[in-house]
């Protein structure tokens, strides 16, 4: 009718939020996987020579040990770096998609859906990761407790790719060891008001006249420190309990996010 005010409509998914995540996780741990796996039969003991050799670069000698942690370090900082950067993308998506849910907007009849969705993804974007988090843990329960996890894994990000590993005063910042919160799944259930993690060959004790008990998970950190000098290692084990983390992360904010309200004409 004359002089309604035209409508936008704005379809909002939240599957799109695991999707960032897990497409970062299906391609670095297939990766690590496979170059941590081939490396475990490889001769590190000489260089790999390329296969047609125009030039040949000059460099210190190194030993199968030192050959090795150069590859692993290279490869883990690539990883960590995508397994972050999708963590942070998805939780700005999340946090432009409560933003637009939590409150009603206007927005001139002449904008396209870019100019209408610039101003809350710069704002998301400008946030740093903890103050991010807190935002988007708002509309959640139960809450992502991944702040920590984040910028350990940046830590050993800079230190693999920038230090070779070797932890420095730089990475402690004035204390004698790194210090790492490591992002981990936790499998639990509850005994009397505690939580017992469930190890392998663990057997459930209920301590009352349950026959059954829930079987819950959450997102965990395992405490790590690195004394000065000594070089950051992570097993494949390691990178993938981060990489299943950052995957139940992922799926933890496509699933507690507030979702649209449908209104019938």
């Amino acid at each position: 009718m004359a002089g309604e005010n035209p409508r936008l409509q704005i379809d909002l998914n939240a599957t799109r939020l695991s999707r960032i995540v897990n497409s970062a996780v299906v391609a670095s741990s297939e990766i690590v996987n496979f170059h941590f796996n081939a490396l475990s039969g490889a001769d590190l003991d000489t260089p790999a020579e390329p296969s047609e050799v125009l030039f040949r670069f000059p460099g210190p000698e190194l030993s199968a040990v030192q050959r090795r942690a150069m590859h692993e370090n290279w490869i883990l900082a690539k990883a960590f770096q995508e397994l972050l950067r999708a963590v942070r993308h998805a939780l700005e998506e999340a946090h432009v998609f409560v933003a637009l849910l939590t409150k009603k907007h206007k927005v001139r009849s002449s904008a396209t859906i870019l100019e209408f969705l610039k101003p809350f993804q710069y704002k998301a974007a400008r946030l740093k990761f903890p103050v991010l988090l807190a935002a988007v843990n708002e509309k959640l329960d139960p809450k992502l407790e991944f702040s920590d996890s984040y910028r350990s894994l940046q830590s050993a990000r800079n230190c693999l790719e920038h230090r070779d590993g070797i932890v420095s005063k730089a990475d402690t910042r004035g204390d004698d060891v790194l210090r790492l919160s490591i992002p981990r799944m936790k499998l639990f259930y509850v005994r009397q008001g505690a939580e017992v993690e469930i190890a392998k060959d663990h057997i459930i004790e209920p301590g009352d006249e349950r026959t059954e008990v829930d079987i819950l998970v959450k997102l965990d950190v395992r405490q790590r420190s690195v004394a000065l000098g000594e070089r950051l290692v992570f097993t494949l084990a390691e990178f993938n309990e981060i990489a299943f983390a950052c995957y139940f992360l992922g799926q933890q904010l496509s699933s507690k996010l507030p979702r649209p309200t449908i209104v019938e004409e």
